[in-house]
């Protein structure tokens, strides 16, 4: 039987496109300052991954060629980044060391190697995927045996049936680390008797919590849950392994440290803005976040306090996000700055929603640089799911026809409701 395959490079397999669950960007854990490094990987509807492609070093480069892939496999576009075993985009939490992860100098963005590679890899698989569809349409379709080579699988994830009293009972007689995993996983996958019992059990487990390797999946995926509830409980989460207590003697220890020791700073402005997004001492941290974030001459501080700020949720936040989005001089602080403001971070849709028209003024901007002009284009799809073209008058238009039938749309969800993984 004819079989339309994405993929044939090494040992032969054919991965047919009613097989392919999703293509996406991919990125490994940074240390802070380092560039990010992406790949392109494919996830079947068996749980099993295959690497396209490797060493790309541009955000936006990786997540538009996926995209491509997708609309050619007749998938749901999704123009997400997701994380492969670190802390994110941005790596770990400043008080917390992880090794670097990049690709090989060799292969750099713009060098003639990498394009030269990058332009023959797509134009020979573009032809074989054309070759393969044309032949389909020219000849009858003919039975063929053949052995399938074996594939690997990967783990999956583990899938709970809602908690019932007995499953509470277990729980609490297991070691601390073991509940905390077993009910985030389940708050992860929306099941709201878990995420309440992990939001009052919390207190107890301050300072009992280690960062094993499931702990790291679970962390990460918390963080990009729809559920901004289960995002809240993230920033939690980070405090109780960091040791912290959500009261006020925290705020004041965090504004002092970053006062006193520069060298630490990053930490401080990072736990600050999931201190304050948990309620504790707002009115004190917010200044000092804004303060760190325009005028600190490090990068490295401007950046972590945009991503304290990702937590914080509040409209003000997220027009400072704005500002250092469009402004900051560092691609870095603005990389993250745009991606607290599309989808990253605990704010809601609809204030998400209200940043389009300054999103579109950005783009349409003489002085935006390229590179900031699509990171909007993509702020402005990953907000509204609208899959236009890259052209600020096509957007204006759509917002001024359908800007306000959109908001009305996501006025309807319930509050916590957000785009994200699971």
């Amino acid at each position: 039987m004819f079989r339309r395959a994405l993929l044939s490079v090494g040992r032969s397999r054919e991965i047919p496109f009613y097989d392919i669950a999703q293509i996406l960007a991919v990125t490994t854990a940074q240390q802070q300052g380092a560039r990010p490094a992406y790949s392109l990987r494919l996830f079947t509807k068996a749980g099993i991954k295959f690497t396209l492609a490797d060493a790309i070093d541009n955000r936006q480069e990786a997540r538009w060629v996926a995209a491509q892939l997708e609309k050619l496999a007749g998938l749901k576009l999704d123009t997400h980044v997701a994380v492969d075993g670190g802390f994110g985009v941005y790596g770990p939490p400043p008080q917390r060391g992880q090794a670097v992860t990049v690709g090989s100098a060799r292969f750099r963005r713009n060098s003639p190697v990498a394009l030269a590679i990058g332009l023959a890899f797509f134009l020979a698989w573009t032809g074989f995927l054309g070759f393969q569809i044309f032949s389909a349409q020219r000849s009858q379709p003919k039975r063929v045996s053949r052995a399938v080579a074996p594939v690997e699988s990967s783990p999956q994830p583990v899938k709970y049936s809602p908690l019932t009293d007995a499953d509470v009972r277990h729980l609490l007689i297991l070691p601390q680390q073991s509940q905390v995993e077993e009910l985030l996983d389940r708050a992860i996958q929306h099941d709201p008797r878990a995420r309440e019992l992990f939001e009052q059990r919390m207190g107890d487990w301050q300072g009992h919590i280690e960062l094993t390797p499931r702990m790291k999946q679970l962390e990460l995926r918390s963080r990009f849950s729809t559920d901004l509830r289960v995002r809240y409980a993230n920033a939690d989460l980070n405090l109780a392994m960091d040791g912290g207590a959500k009261n006020e003697n925290s705020a004041d220890l965090l504004i002092a440290k970053a006062q006193a020791e520069p060298a630490r700073r990053t930490y401080s402005v990072y736990y600050m803005g999931m201190l304050a997004g948990r309620g504790v001492g707002y009115d004190r941290i917010y200044p000092i976040l804004v303060n760190y974030a325009q005028r600190d001459p490090d990068p490295q501080v401007r950046q972590w306090a945009v991503e304290g700020m990702a937590y914080l949720g509040a409209d003000e936040a997220l027009d400072q996000l704005f500002d250092s989005f469009g402004h900051d001089p560092s691609e870095t602080v603005r990389e993250r700055a745009g991606c607290n403001v599309s989808d990253c971070g605990n704010f809601k849709r609809t204030q998400r929603m209200r940043m389009v028209p300054k999103l579109i003024e950005l783009a349409d901007d003489r002085g935006t640089t390229p590179q900031t002009r699509n990171w909007a284009f993509l702020a402005l799809h990953e907000i509204t799911d609208e899959n236009l073209p890259s052209d600020a008058s096509v957007w204006r238009s759509w917002y001024a026809q359908h800007g306000a039938e959109k908001m009305a749309e996501f006025e309807r969800l319930d509050w916590w409701e957000v785009r994200g993984d699971q």
